[in-house]
């Protein structure tokens, strides 16, 4: 087993967030986790990260406590791909060596071609391209694949998708999908995502609900009945009618912000 959450429990205050939590990911598997917003997916990640320790219960890395593990040795081992990634203002090539250092130039070429940015590169200044707000603008999915080079520079085994796809053009999802599919091929993988479509990189999936685990399976197994897919469908009714909101001028206020 290379990660095991063993009756994990965790409060903000008094709201419980995760109770008596469990789940098990194998070196190499890749699964998905699923589940409303406030449902605790983020304390997870956070938890992951040593960000916060559990209250109760632990979390074992092959059969190691996390929490004995040092901090550095485990950040060289785990990768995250978030919504949020951050873009300095800087050159295209300071913010990738933030990842390698030592990267060279041919090693930075060779991972923004790898991960979708050959075109960005040929219209834009190659790896002097200055970035962030003083820079050129950029779409969700350039965000998303400038991401996705440091984390090909950096090369972790265990790796985090947070919401990748957010911001992300649906006319390119499909090719910012591909884009994240060839690099995790021998990497064990934990997936959140309130798209459907990213569900293909996983052979599992684990619904989340009132913070335990309510459903696990193998995606060959699923089936009308299947919590995931109420969750989907609950999602997309969602989505359309703020949609409808946005379109009649008098949508709702939402927070999309995933917990």
């Amino acid at each position: 087993m290379f990660i095991s959450f063993e009756n994990v429990e965790y409060k903000y205050n008094e709201t419980v967030i995760l109770d008596n939590f469990n789940i098990q990911i194998n070196k190499g598997e890749k699964i998905a986790l699923v589940g409303s917003s406030g449902e605790g997916k983020t304390t997870i990640i956070r938890l992951l990260l040593k960000f916060l320790t559990p209250q109760k219960g632990r979390i074992l890395i092959e059969n190691n406590d996390l929490k004995d593990i040092p901090d550095e040795e485990w950040y060289r081992r785990i990768g995250v791909l978030s919504q949020n990634a951050h873009i300095f203002n800087r050159t295209l090539r300071e913010n990738l060596l933030i990842a390698k250092p030592s990267a060279t130039d041919k090693e930075l070429l060779e991972a923004l071609e790898r991960s979708g940015l050959k075109k960005f590169l040929e219209k834009r200044n190659g790896l002097e391209t200055q970035l962030g707000s003083k820079g050129v603008a950029i779409s969700g999915g350039e965000r998303t694949r400038i991401a996705l080079t440091r984390l090909l520079l950096k090369d972790p085994e265990f790796l985090i998708l947070d919401e990748p796809l957010e911001g992300v053009d649906k006319l390119v999802e499909k090719e910012v999908i591909e884009n994240i599919r060839n690099f995790i091929k021998d990497k064990t993988l934990l997936l959140i995502s309130h798209r459907f479509s990213i569900l293909s990189l996983t052979e599992e999936f684990a619904v989340l609900q009132d913070g335990k685990i309510v459903e696990k399976d193998k995606f060959h197994n699923f089936s009308e009945n299947s919590l995931l897919k109420k969750f989907f469908k609950a999602e997309n009714e969602l989505t359309e009618k703020f949609r409808r909101g946005k379109e009649n001028g008098n949508a709702d206020k939402m927070d999309y912000e995933v917990q």
